[in-house]
């Protein structure tokens, strides 16, 4: 009853405003002069403040003079601002209406507010070409939800944008970027062709970070050129009157680079790193930027680690692992302005040894943003303390088995790192061959071991007479754990076996013939890893072997930890 009470009031205050003015003093009720509000409706939390923007006919707009009114203002607060805006502060939780007018009251429009109580989410959005999207993507979130707060996260990014490419996507209106979004609860969403107004008007953003394509990052043309019109149209679109911009440093590129761009920098990774330190800290001062995130820095320190050039995954884009996880610590300390070195926060998919350099590189780039901190704790890989619980699971060959299973598609391809346990869990444990194999079979064939048929179907082989002996090698394990191996393999032909030899402090042999093998395992306990964290396994033709080409390989294979009751039909 309450609530057709409070709409009847506002029905008859708009007739009111409508029928009470005198004759020389009417409301306009033509489409010819009007004032309306761009949000029809409008939802804020308690603190939040929010600005409003007001549209005008063209033809008198520059004679109106606007002012703002919320009907309740136990529930939120009005100001004028520049610009027929208007800044909304929520006061406390409820429903009301907010009025803008024309200061004759000739003109006036209403728009719904609700306000509520509740944690406001912190909202950072990026734009830029892809490299801000690589930095924020991966780990940003789950760090500031370990901090206890809520983060939203958007990503606009066009491949490769200059900062002359967004002022021309600006002026002609290009929907040409994609959006990237990360939800307060961490889901994930993402949209293509979109406009930068759009998204810069669809959320209250706390940051808004800008930056130059990576070839041009070191050279202060394009900030001088475009990052003030840039910044200007941006706080044209912004809802939040207290927004903070930031501009993004970015890395340089890897050592090795073939990049047309890196001979601007006289191939020279620290030249590059110097320019782009230089160019965006002069930047930051012209253009009155609130922030800059030395994501560039914390890279740099990271590679005086052992990580080295391995920090990125190509000669542009970081590592999914701790490259990401060194600039998402970056951006956190920049944006939140805690000290990660003493959080507890560790990612899944790296060692705690790598955890704390990745910690160490970003603070450092806080701390001393345009220069380089040699990370001398760190110039030896640490050891693995990943204690495993539970068995790991690896299907060798081209067709994918799905989770628990690791995929070793070829053994042509990469080491296999970071092998993920049963459970999900990260071990940092890697995988690679060392000793060739011909190459791979796919025969479509069954298994009774409880493995799907996709483990068992495919494998890595060689012809014994003309490769002898094929090998992998493990590394990265933990030194103070033993490990037990359980190999498979399947062919549908006769007279083969192969055999696994492991070699870590102490050695251990197994056989599995390969004929027609539906259930039959090799089975090896107990190894124990070198000082290094090493285990090299090797596969060669076992002495029961007289088959023509004398033909061995493997389809699967199980690690678990000392003891482990591995239950197989």
């Amino acid at each position: 009853m309450k609530s057709i009470t409070f709409i009847l009031g506002i029905i008859m205050l708009a007739i009111f405003a409508f029928t009470s003015c005198t004759d020389d003093n009417d409301v306009y009720p033509s489409n010819d002069k009007f004032v309306r509000i761009d949000q029809t409706s409008l939802s804020i939390v308690v603190g939040e403040k929010f600005k409003v923007t007001a549209t005008t006919d063209e033809a008198n707009a520059d004679s109106y003079k606007l002012t703002w009114s919320v009907l309740d203002t136990d529930i939120a607060t009005a100001t004028d601002a520049d610009n027929n805006t208007g800044v909304i502060t929520a006061v406390a939780a409820g429903t009301t209406v907010i009025k803008v007018e024309t200061i004759d009251g000739r003109l006036v429009y209403f728009a719904d507010l609700t306000v509520s109580e509740g944690e406001r989410s912190v909202k950072v959005l990026t734009i830029g070409s892809g490299i801000s999207n690589d930095a924020t993507i991966s780990y940003l979130h789950d760090i500031a939800k370990n901090e206890g707060l809520p983060l939203v996260i958007g990503n606009l990014s066009s491949a490769g944008a200059s900062l002359e490419d967004h002022m021309k996507n600006i002026t002609e209106n290009q929907g040409v970027y994609q959006y990237n979004r990360i939800a307060a609860d961490g889901g994930l969403n993402t949209q293509n062709n979109q406009l930068l107004k759009t998204v810069i008007k669809s959320e209250n953003w706390d940051y808004i970070a800008i930056e130059e394509a990576l070839p041009l990052s070191g050279k202060l043309e394009g900030y001088q050129t475009y990052l003030p019109q840039i910044l200007e149209y941006i706080k044209e679109q912004a809802t939040n009157p207290d927004v903070k911009y930031i501009l993004h440093q970015p890395w340089a590129y890897a050592q090795n680079a073939l990049e047309e761009a890196f001979a601007d920098y006289d191939n020279d990774q620290i030249q590059m790193f110097n320019a782009i330190a230089n160019a965006t800290s002069r930047a930051k001062e012209f253009a009155q930027i609130d922030i800059t995130i030395p994501s560039g820095t914390a890279i740099q320190n990271g590679r005086t680690s052992y990580v080295a050039e391995s920090i990125l995954r190509d000669n542009t884009y970081l590592n999914m692992n701790i490259g990401r996880f060194i600039t998402a610590c970056t951006w956190f300390e920049a944006l939140f302005g805690k000290d990660l070195t003493t959080s507890s926060y560790k990612s899944d998919n790296l060692s705690n040894f790598d955890t704390h350099l990745a910690k160490e590189a970003a603070h450092s780039a806080i701390i001393a943003p345009k220069n380089i901190t040699d990370l001398i704790d760190y110039k030896e890989q640490g050891p693995n303390e990943f204690v495993l619980e539970c068995p790991i699971y690896i299907d060798f060959g081209p067709i994918e088995s799905a989770a628990p299973f690791n995929n070793y598609r070829f053994p042509t391809d990469a080491m296999l790192g970071n092998l993920k346990d049963e459970q999900g869990n990260a071990t940092a444990f890697q995988l690679g061959v060392e000793e060739r194999f011909t190459g791979v079979l796919e025969r479509g064939l069954e298994n009774l071991l409880g493995f799907p048929k996709t483990a068992s179907e495919d494998m890595f082989f060689s012809d014994g007479i003309t490769i002898p002996v094929s090998s992998f090698k493990m590394s990265y394990l933990n030194r103070d754990q033993k490990y037990t191996f359980v190999f498979y393999g399947h062919i549908n032909d006769r007279l083969t076996e192969t055999e696994f030899h492991i070699i870590g402090k102490n050695e251990g042999v197994g056989y599995v013939v390969n004929d027609d093998n539906l259930n039959r395992v090799a089975i090896i306990q107990d190894i124990e890893p070198t000082d290094e964290g090493t285990i090299t396994i090797k596969l060669q033709p076992g002495p029961n072997n007289t088959q023509w080409a004398k033909f061995f390989g493997v389809n699967a294979m199980i690690i678990t930890p000392e003891g482990y009751e591995l239950l197989l039909p």
